[in-house]
């Protein structure tokens, strides 16, 4: 497809989806450049990604900075650029892989109305908060799919609607395309079981045979998380707190959403235990609480907390009005500051949230030679097969991770 095409189309798709007047003006520039440049290496102006990269490489150096991770945040804009074009002339859609607060999808009357009732069957299901906020925003994207594809009625989906969709997911990691398909996937099941649509379109997509093992879990060295925790300031009340949520994460393994929703009741000091219910999983979860982890809780409830008692939370905000940490705060920003502190460099550390603790106590754990069935039960997993991941890690290195509650 040519260039002139693709781009008068998307100018068409930017405008009605209320782009800013500047980001327009800006993907125009580039496309602008991007049509010089073909011209002047091809002579002809066909685009492919192949070309666009070239284009990125010879003017901005964008696929060697990528490769030894000097690549900008504000560099990464422009692969939107050439990603967006690519992604017309494959799907003839504007996909949206960014968002801006300014910027939000608009849907139609019709489609409004469908993802109000969806919405409202989200609502009762009583799943966690954050797969909520997956499944809206997953909902949202596709509703508008289908709105760009010039599908009026929901009756007009079809199998080759759905994955024609999913196709333009190419690209992202494999973790965001299992999330985006189950949302789609329970978007059709609400859609057939509502009768707004003929047929359970859900039961024939499947997941790729790559298997969540096909990427191992970013974790820290022992070096590494002493280092962090070495610099975190315990003299002073958010250096309690945050010392004492990343023991949690990168000992006992919990997950962020575990730790912020921990209360008083929740530890059962003389059994030195704790004992709670899984966010996530919505299943019960026991752990022995390790003297070096129990002491650093205790040491934050008494000489850290805020003296507020209007909740039983025990983690809170340190700003009036102490607030809990809200639901969408993952509190990576605490990790990142540290390793920062630390000089820990986070370019070739992909991850660097709290996550990435946890998969550390799950590779302690591991070479520890902790059956898997109990590494399942401690990480909270659904089954061994998802915490089979961790059997892909090459044990020698994980030796450098082992940690002893008491070295903390």
């Amino acid at each position: 497809m040519k260039l002139e095409m693709i781009t008068e189309n998307l100018i068409k798709l930017l405008h009605e989806n209320h782009y800013n007047r500047e980001t327009i003006r800006f993907y125009e520039r580039e496309w602008n450049k991007i049509h010089s440049f073909l011209l002047d290496e091809y002579g002809d102006t066909v685009f492919e990604m192949e070309r666009g990269l070239k284009y990125l490489e010879q003017e901005y150096s964008i696929v060697t900075r990528y490769n030894d991770g000097t690549l900008s945040q504000q560099r990464v804009q422009l692969l939107r650029v050439v990603h967006m074009l690519e992604d017309y002339r494959l799907h003839q859609v504007l996909t949206r892989r960014c968002y801006a607060a300014k910027n939000p999808i608009t849907l139609n009357d019709t489609y409004s109305t469908v993802f109000k009732a969806y919405d409202n069957h989200l609502f009762i299901s009583g799943l966690s908060v954050s797969t909520l906020k997956h499944y809206r925003r997953i909902s949202t994207e596709f509703l508008d799919y289908i709105t760009q594809l010039k599908l009026d009625t929901l009756s007009l989906i079809n199998m080759d609607t759905c994955n024609s969709y999913i196709k333009t997911l190419a690209g992202y990691s494999f973790k965001t395309v299992e999330q985006k398909v189950c949302g789609l996937r329970h978007l059709l099941r609400f859609l057939y079981s509502s009768n707004r649509i003929s047929a359970d379109y859900a039961i024939n997509i499947h997941m790729p045979n790559v298997s969540k093992s096909a990427k191992l879990p970013s974790s820290w060295d022992e070096d590494e998380l002493k280092s962090m925790l070495a610099v975190i300031d315990r003299n002073n009340p958010i250096g309690k707190r945050d010392y004492a949520m990343i023991l949690l994460a990168c000992i006992l393994g919990l997950r962020i959403s575990d730790i912020k929703n921990l209360r008083f009741s929740n530890f059962i000091w003389e059994d030195k235990k704790l004992s709670i219910i899984q966010h996530k999983t919505h299943k019960p979860l026991t752990l022995p609480v390790p003297d070096s982890v129990g002491w650093a809780v205790i040491d934050y409830i008494q000489n850290g907390r805020p003296n507020y008692y209007e909740t039983d939370f025990i983690f809170l905000k340190h700003m009036p009005p102490f607030d809990t940490i809200g639901d969408s705060n993952h509190m990576s920003q605490i990790i990142q500051r540290y390793m920062r502190k630390a000089g820990i460099d986070q370019r070739h550390k992909k991850h660097s949230g709290f996550h990435s603790l946890r998969h550390s106590a799950g590779s302690m754990l591991l070479e520890l030679e902790t059956p898997l069935p109990v590494i399942t039960n401690i990480l909270g997993h659904s089954d061994s097969n998802v915490t089979a991941i961790y059997l892909k890690t090459d044990l020698r290195k994980l030796k450098q991770c082992i940690l002893s509650p008491e070295d903390f």
